[in-house]
């Protein structure tokens, strides 16, 4: 049960290793493109392109769905980023019972966004877990993990690969052991005075704050790359995306926070409340990426001049 693009490599995985899979359950089609033409996803279509049963119910609670559910008798539900609430009569239908793919060590970071969140908080480590999915949200008890070493240089989008990566694996392994035993290891209570809770992500959470110290907009940054992107405003209102950056190293570099300073070699730079940002490539709203000397050439960008400001 997924929904991608995290669970494209997990049923991929699952397919390869020829495990018996009995059906896939989705979210329904939706429409795309001009046309508005129905059309459905990743996961859907590796499903029928290898001969496996799909459902789409529009509500996992519905009666009709948990009786089509049942016909399948699986013994072990699969969900990974699937999207929507499983009450308490869907997760007792698998013989096994249900288990989740969870992009987190937890019990850090429950909820919907454990990767942004990682490396925003700038965490050590990330990493992936199944855990024994209950009514609790992300509460159940761990029965499989894998660390992932993080650095100040990581991004969300590049952390998001890794999780995915690991999960498949880690997930194949677990279904193997579970097919031999016929049965799910003794899980790991969640310490619960270690909980973490982290949230969705909002398009308004891209925005840099140039108010905070220069470490914390570069996480605010590699938080954000991919969706929905690290951007800020130019002085006549336009939006300006970052695709890339790093910490600025020389320390006369100096301002109020979202002033910009142009650097020897043309270096385009951020000051934050403390320190700065060196952006390496940009987009202005309705433009093509570009390396940040180039967008000093041709956008009028001046030193001075102030970023974030409406």
């Amino acid at each position: 049960m997924g929904s991608p693009p995290f669970a494209d490599k997990a049923l991929a995985a699952l397919v390869g290793a020829g495990h018996n899979i009995v059906g896939v359950v989705s979210a329904p089609p939706s429409r795309h493109g001009r046309g508005r033409q129905l059309s459905s996803n990743s996961i859907v279509r590796m499903a029928q392109e290898n001969n496996i049963q799909v459902l789409q119910p529009q509500s996992a609670k519905s009666a009709d769905f948990k009786a089509q559910f049942s016909e399948w008798g699986c013994d072990l539900a699969i969900v990974v980023s699937y999207g929507q609430i499983l009450d308490s009569e869907f997760l007792s239908l698998p013989k096994l019972g249900c288990v989740n793919v969870h992009a987190s060590l937890l019990p850090r970071w429950r909820g919907a966004s454990p990767i942004q969140s990682a490396i925003k908080e700038g965490d050590d480590v990330g990493g992936v877990c199944i855990q024994k999915m209950v009514l609790k949200l992300d509460a159940g008890d761990v029965l499989a993990s894998s660390e992932i070493t993080l650095d100040s240089e990581s991004t969300s989008p590049w952390l998001f690969d890794q999780c995915a990566s690991a999960g498949a694996e880690l997930l194949c392994e677990f279904v193997e052991s579970a097919k031999k035993s016929q049965s799910l290891p003794e899980g790991t209570p969640q310490d619960d005075a270690l909980v973490t809770h982290c949230g969705k992500v909002k398009k308004s959470d891209g925005e840099i704050d140039w108010t905070l110290s220069a470490i914390d907009v570069y996480r605010q940054i590699r938080t954000n790359l991919g969706w929905p992107g690290a951007f800020s405003f130019l002085p006549n209102g336009d939006g300006l995306k970052v695709h890339a950056a790093k910490l600025c190293s020389d320390e006369n570099v100096s301002g109020n926070a979202g002033e910009v300073v142009i650097g020897e070699s043309l270096k385009l730079y951020v000051c934050c409340e403390h320190g700065a940002i060196e952006l390496i490539q940009v987009q202005r709203a309705g433009r093509s990426k570009i390396s940040a000397k180039e967008f000093i050439h041709g956008n009028n960008i001046g030193a001075g001049q102030i970023l974030g400001a409406k």
